[in-house]
């Protein structure tokens, strides 16, 4: 026997089933399945390079560096490879792994065009990496017979850095001429006064350093040695301390009288006494007590030594610091002007950008 219900439910499959099917997207061939794959892909690609950059402009680097190796892993041999590896050089160097920063950076430059932008970004980032742990030497070699003015200007800092006035100003000036620009003009000419500054540069001389070494801790101070001029002058307050309080030897005692007091006497060995025998003058008194000194070379001329020794070796160091002390001199001036006038206003050079152009 039928059930009742197999009428109405037929009716529900003829009405509903044609709307149901036809709802659904109908793939005409592969193709199609492709197309739409491909639009999924490409979004899921564009979700993780801006989700990584936005990690990297935020600071968060080692989470970026998860993004950018993720990158690479999913989407070999894409056009963005040179850029996902400039990335993760940029996080290592902010995050001071100058080591696996110029790693990366040097994978770039082998996966690279030698002349190409990209290639050259990474040579710059390397130079910049050196110049910053102070390697100058290093940025010497790698700028030598260089006409590429970012690189000469790499060179013109590590110049300065080292004290080599002559070589920092043409290097300065080969890279403006090179520039060939207004703006790049504009921001090398303070370089100039800066450079022609340090040459004019007052120096300590050795003669005055001589000089105020006659006073205690003076040469130190000429020479701007504050630490060692203190500490000079403390060992010498010391030193004459011990001369005055060491300078006599000091007794006082009350005197001790002889039995018979008609020929008392003061039995102490500083009382003078005349032929034997105590005075009888009628002005003579007889003291209750009596102090004593008695004055010890040897402890007095130590000391007095001692400090004099002080003040003579100090004398000679100021002297012989004078060169030392004239190059910090000049080093704390060239560090206040690579603060001032820092070498990023020239890091302007094109990078390849993680970006989906």
């Amino acid at each position: 026997m039928r059930s009742k219900f197999f009428p109405l439910s037929l009716l529900f499959i003829v009405i509903f089933l044609p709307s149901y099917l036809f709802s659904q997207q109908q793939y005409l061939d592969v193709d199609d399945i492709k197309k739409e794959w491909k639009d999924f892909t490409s979004f899921q690609r564009q979700e993780l390079i801006n989700y990584t950059m936005f990690l990297y402009n935020e600071g968060f680097y080692e989470r970026a560096l998860l993004g950018y190796f993720q990158y690479l892993y999913k989407y070999p041999q894409d056009e963005l490879e040179s850029a996902a590896y400039y990335q993760i050089g940029k996080c290592y160097e902010k995050m001071e792994n100058w080591d696996l920063a110029k790693n990366y950076y040097n994978r770039l430059i082998n996966s690279s065009d030698v002349k190409s932008s990209d290639s050259n970004a990474a040579k710059y980032q390397i130079l910049y990496i050196n110049f910053k742990n102070r390697m100058f030497d290093e940025i010497l070699l790698q700028t030598d017979q260089t006409k590429d003015p970012y690189q000469l200007i790499f060179r013109a800092y590590a110049h300065f850095e080292k004290l080599e006035w002559e070589d920092s100003k043409k290097a300065f000036q080969s890279a403006e001429s090179i520039f060939d620009h207004g703006h790049y003009s504009k921001i090398i000419k303070p370089w100039y006064k800066a450079i022609n500054t340090a040459e004019k540069a007052p120096l300590k001389k050795r003669t005055p350093a001589l000089l105020s070494s006659i006073f205690p801790g003076g040469g130190f101070v000429y020479l701007d040695q504050k630490k060692n001029a203190l500490g000079l002058i403390s060992s010498t307050v010391f030193l004459y301390s011990v001369v005055l309080a060491s300078s006599s030897n000091q007794k006082n005692e009350e005197i001790i009288l002889a039995v018979n007091r008609q020929t008392n006497i003061p039995l102490d060995s500083g009382f003078g006494i005349e032929n034997n025998n105590p005075s009888v003058s009628k002005n003579y008194f007889i003291p209750k007590s009596m102090t004593t000194k008695q004055k010890n070379l040897a402890v007095v001329a130590t000391p007095v030594l001692l400090a004099l020794g002080l003040q003579f070796a100090s004398g000679w160091k100021s002297v012989n610091d004078i060169d030392d002390a004239n190059r910090k001199l000049v080093m704390r001036f060239t560090s206040r002007v690579t603060n001032k006038l820092k070498i990023e206003r020239f890091m302007d050079y094109p990078y390849p950008e993680f970006v989906i152009k």
